[in-house]
Parts: C-alpha cells; sequence; structure tokens
C-alpha cells in the first residue's frame, strides 16, 4: 500500500502472503517468478539465491543481481549447446531468458537497459525453444495487418498437421508473448492443444518490432480489426481445428480476451483470467489518483509509487503510445469497454481471492451477464493455494480447472483421441 495524493492505494491488491519480501511491490514479481518454475522456467535455488543478494530498496541492486545471473546460466547453456546437450542447453536457455525478463522489470523505457533486457530475453528464449524442438514442436511466425508485422510463436500440440483444438493467448499489462508460454503455453501442449502466443497492440513489447503500433494508432475498430485478423491467421493453417477455437488472457490479457471475444464470433470458448469489461471502471475504482489533473500531475503522482510500481506504469504508457496512465485512461473508455452480453461462446471467468475488488465485480459480473448456458467460474483461493493474482501461486491447479473445462466444452480430450 503506497500514499499517492493523501490516499491509499493500490495499484492492485495481488497478493495476501509474502514468501520473501516485505515490499509488496517486488514481493508479487518474486512470487510471479516463482510460477515459473512449474515448467523449467527458474531455478528455486537461483532465485532464491538472488533474492538473499538484492538489496530491496534499490532498483540498481535488483537489475544488476538479475543481469548477473543470468549471464552466468546463458554462458552454460552455450556450453552445452556447443557439445550436443540438446536438453541441458534449452533448460539453461529458458532460465537465462527469466532471469534477463527479471532484470527488465526494472528498468524504465529511457534507459538502455530496457531495449537490451528484452533483446537477450527473446534470445534466450528463442535458443531455448528451438534447442527443445523435438519435445516442443513450434513455428516463429508474424501476424501481419496493414504493413505491421507483429512476432509470435505457434506452440504446436505435435509434430505433423493433425487439426488440433487451438488457443489464442493475449498477453498481460506486464506480459510478453515469451512469458505467456510460462502462463499457458506449455500447459496447453501437453493438453494437445496448439497455442499462439504474439506481441499486439496494447501489449508491451509490441513497440520493439512496430514502433508505431500504439494505441493511439489502434483506437476501437482498429483494435478489433487486428484480432480479427489473427484469427485469420491462426484459422489458415491446416493443423487448427476450426470448430474447437478458443481465445484466452491473464490480468490485462482477460479484458483483451473479453474485446477478442465479443468482436468475433469464430470463437467456441473462451477463458479470460480476470474478464475485465470496462478499463476505464477498474482505473476508475482502483487508481483514481491518476485521472486527477494534468497528464504532468498524474506522472508527478506515478513518482510517489515504489519503484517497480513506477517502472510499470512507465512501460504500461509507453506501450500505448501514452505519456501517462491518465491518457490512456481517456482512450480505455472507449477501447476496452464490453457488454459481457456480447460473448456468445461459452466463457469460463477466472478471478482470485486477493484481486482489486474491482476485478473481482467484473468477473461475477461477466458470468451472470454473458448469455451462454455452458458458462462457469472458478475463485481461487487461499485455502487452495491460489489467491494470488491469476492464481499465480498455484498454476497447476488454474490449469486444471482451465482445461478440464474446455476439454468437456469442446469434447476433446487428448487421451481419448483415436490414434491418426
Amino acid at each position: 500500500m503506497v500514499q499517492v495524493d493523501g490516499q491509499e492505494t493500490k495499484v492492485a491488491a495481488r497478493l495476501t502472503h509474502k514468501v520473501f519480501f516485505e515490499r509488496d511491490d517486488i514481493e508479487f514479481t518474486f512470487q510471479w517468478l516463482l510460477s515459473f518454475a512449474h515448467c523449467g522456467g527458474v531455478a528455486q535455488g537461483e532465485l532464491f539465491k538472488l533474492a538473499r543478494q538484492i538489496d530491496p530498496n534499490s532498483i540498481t541492486s535488483w537489475k544488476n543481481e538479475f543481469e548477473q545471473e543470468a549471464a552466468k546460466v546463458e554462458a552454460t547453456a552455450e556450453q552445452s549447446l556447443k557439445k550436443g546437450h540438446l536438453i541441458s542447453a534449452g533448460e539453461a536457455f529458458i532460465r537465462a531468458h527469466s532471469y534477463y525478463r527479471a532484470a527488465f522489470y526494472g528498468a524504465f523505457p529511457d534507459e538502455p537497459d530496457f531495449a537490451r533486457y528484452h533483446g537477450k530475453s527473446v534470445e534466450c528464449f528463442k535458443k531455448a525453444l528451438d534447442a527443445k524442438s523435438e519435445q516442443i514442436p513450434h513455428e516463429w511466425v508474424e501476424v501481419e495487418y496493414k504493413g505491421y508485422k507483429f512476432p509470435g510463436c505457434f506452440l504446436k500440440a505435435e509434430h505433423g498437421n493433425a487439426p488440433k483444438p487451438t488457443i489464442i493467448f493475449h498477453n498481460g499489462g506486464e506480459t510478453h508473448k515469451e512469458d505467456t508460454y510460462f502462463l499457458g503455453g506449455q500447459a496447453a501442449i501437453d493438453r494437445g492443444y496448439n497455442a499462439l502466443i504474439v506481441d499486439l497492440p496494447y501489449d508491451v513489447c509490441v513497440r520493439f518490432y512496430e514502433p508505431e503500433a500504439t494505441a493511439r494508432n489502434f483506437p476501437r475498430e482498429e483494435l478489433h480489426n487486428v484480432y480479427r485478423a489473427t484469427t485469420d491467421f491462426v484459422l489458415a493453417r491446416p493443423d487448427v481445428d476450426p470448430e474447437r477455437l478458443v481465445v484466452s488472457g491473464m490480468s490485462y490479457g482477460g479484458a483483451k480476451t473479453m474485446v477478442h471475444a465479443s468482436c468475433d464470433d469464430r470463437f467456441a470458448a473462451a477463458v479470460p483470467n480476470s474478464p475485465v469489461y470496462s478499463m476505464a471502471s477498474f482505473i476508475e475504482r482502483g487508481m483514481p489518483s491518476f485521472l486527477r489533473g494534468s497528464a504532468e500531475e498524474a506522472a508527478e503522482q506515478t513518482k510517489k509509487m515504489p519503484y517497480t510500481g513506477q517502472v510499470l506504469f512507465a512501460a504500461s504508457a509507453w506501450s500505448h503510445g501514452f505519456d501517462s496512465i491518465a491518457e490512456w485512461y481517456h482512450l480505455a473508455k472507449e477501447a476496452i469497454e464490453v457488454d459481457p452480453k456480447d460473448v456468445k461462446c461459452p466463457l469460463l471467468s477466472m478471478y482470485s481471492e486477493a484481486e482489486h475488488p474491482e476485478m473481482q465485480r467484473q468477473a461475477i459480473d461477466t458470468y451472470e451477464k454473458a448469455p451462454n448456458k455452458k458458462n462457469a467460474i472458478f475463485k481461487g483461493t487461499e485455502e487452495d493455494g491460489a489467491d494470488l493474482h491469476c492464481q499465480l501461486n498455484n498454476l497447476p491447479l488454474s490449469y486444471q480447472v482451465m482445461f478440464d473445462w474446455l476439454d468437456e466444452v469442446l469434447d476433446y480430450n487428448i487421451q481419448l483421441q483415436p490414434a491418426q
């Protein structure tokens, strides 16, 4: 909790209990990184060692410790790769990616480290998947729209082109397409689903690839168009079952999922986690201090936040092409505003106990108002160890709920399919 403009404000009430750090902001990031362990994204020993070495009051300490660990692990990956130990190389590269990614979390857009950390994390991620291509079939792809090229990775359920259920994953407000491999991609291919992970407009990293792909140039209708173009891209593939297409996303990705599912009727199911259908309402109720006064005054309010909050807001404003959250709010009132009744396909509304009350309200409201009779709702609780934002502290349970529901709604189960 932080005092901003005389008011106690949390950007999002995203955690209840602490594992290591006393500061909420870096503790949430630490627990988020811990969640990557379920598919090899971090090693607990490395992560806790770094936590002991980091000065929690120093953004420089955070960045330096993670960068040094990333470089060390990357060097071991290169050694394994040179000797032909592909599995070991892939496992080390994926951890190096996560540590460069963590360093990025402490960099502001106007710093050289911002682009450098991102570039290194993407490089290591690509090397990781390519080293493990036998275990993780995949293709590096681009979604094209009006001359823009949006990079992604198509994770395949298996080698070959037999049509499979496919999920388009949207990124969260702090999430890169590489993160979404851990936050759904691997879980999908484990269960016989293809998955597209991609950086699109309104995603934090898209401007590294397409500098003009900002919210300014993608208002509501253009956002709908590029989302529909993404659906077109996926459905053009022979390995995609057009009757079993799914859209999903976590956090801000839940809001993007609501937009995509409302403007495109080709989905067989949608899984927003959490389903924010009004970003403006969330900003009004969750971050009111940043709406008072001018953009310059809003920027001054941001400077009173802990450093990771400052970085988060700066990166979010940069990715959308604005100077402050106040500016973004005015476009969000139009672009990220959905009537839940417009999501006609079956919908699983997922949220957690530690979410901001406004996120919880919208999740329940979505479930109650979206019209499909197959709709379902799930709340991650402290009792189940799944109370953190988007159930990040218990992703195995989150995916158990999500994919069991999808299997039933889509009438699909990899174990029950006839041999191809």
